[in-house]
């Protein structure tokens, strides 16, 4: 039943402070669709999230996925929850939740069908990239790593797909994340996996967005963002981006983004 949209978002640990300009700013946008947090025992002030529309479950761990890390357990949780909801979704985001924030409805772009993924700056590649670069050479080894090396990092905190298709990726995640890596440094290995799949071919449908398109993803990039008169966050092609994402790298955005949403 439904054909609506969702969003799927972990706040394991965080209290509403963290996740009030990720909450705040999709009332603003006139988000009217169903949002999931999967939350854990630490997790604050959930009333507050709950007075978001935010519907808040339990961040269970099945057996078998006791080590698995936060950002690894999140796919087993989003795949359990499409199979067991009896509801079928026109598009579904899964999105890290404290560092993201919505500048319009994040379906309101026309997305395509298939998996939609979102590309860092072009100025880091996986293989240059340390971070991304361990996770992919101690999850999957040194081969699995010089067959991407020379590719742009797709970030895995924020994915957008029509739900046959978010199903099929949330599968092969799954399916490559065990056994889990626990090594130093290793808890974001999850995105290794996601790069893996997405430059590889491991996706049908894919569509790649780089920083000019709906997502606008900051980590690599140089500098603050540039806005318009209003103080919207503009992508590379100077348009307003859908999604402001990493937000918290920026200092003078970081600022104005708290104070908005205070």
């Amino acid at each position: 039943m439904g054909r609506g949209n969702l969003i799927l978002g972990l706040a394991a640990g965080y209290h509403y402070g963290d996740v009030r300009p990720f909450l705040a700013s999709l009332d603003r946008a006139a988000y009217a669709g169903d949002l999931v947090f999967f939350v854990s025992e630490t997790t604050r002030d959930l009333d507050r999230m709950r007075a978001h529309g935010a519907e808040l479950l339990p961040m269970d761990r099945a057996p078998g996925l006791e080590d698995v890390p936060c950002n690894g357990l999140r796919y087993f949780l989003y795949l359990k929850y499409l199979r067991t909801s009896g509801k079928t979704y026109e598009r579904i985001l899964i999105s890290d939740v404290r560092d993201v924030v919505f500048q319009r409805d994040p379906f309101a772009f026309p997305w395509p069908e298939g998996v939609c993924c979102a590309l860092e700056d072009p100025s880091a590649s996986v293989g240059s990239c340390p971070f991304n670069a361990r996770w992919v050479r101690e999850h999957l080894g040194e081969a699995a790593l010089a067959a991407i090396a020379d590719r742009p990092v797709s970030c895995s905190g924020t994915t957008v797909a029509d739900h046959a298709s978010m199903l099929a990726y949330l599968e092969r995640m799954t399916g490559l994340l065990l056994p889990p890596s626990t090594g130093e440094c290793m808890a974001g290995y999850d995105q290794g996996v996601h790069n893996h799949l997405v430059h590889t071919g491991g996706l049908a449908g894919l569509t790649l967005f780089d920083n000019a398109g709906p997502i606008l993803t900051l980590a690599q990039t140089r500098g603050e963002p540039a806005l318009d008169v209003r103080g919207e966050v503009l992508n590379r092609a100077g348009r307003v981006a859908h999604l402001v994402h990493q937000y918290d790298r920026k200092p003078s955005l970081f600022k104005m983004i708290r104070e908005r949403f205070a």
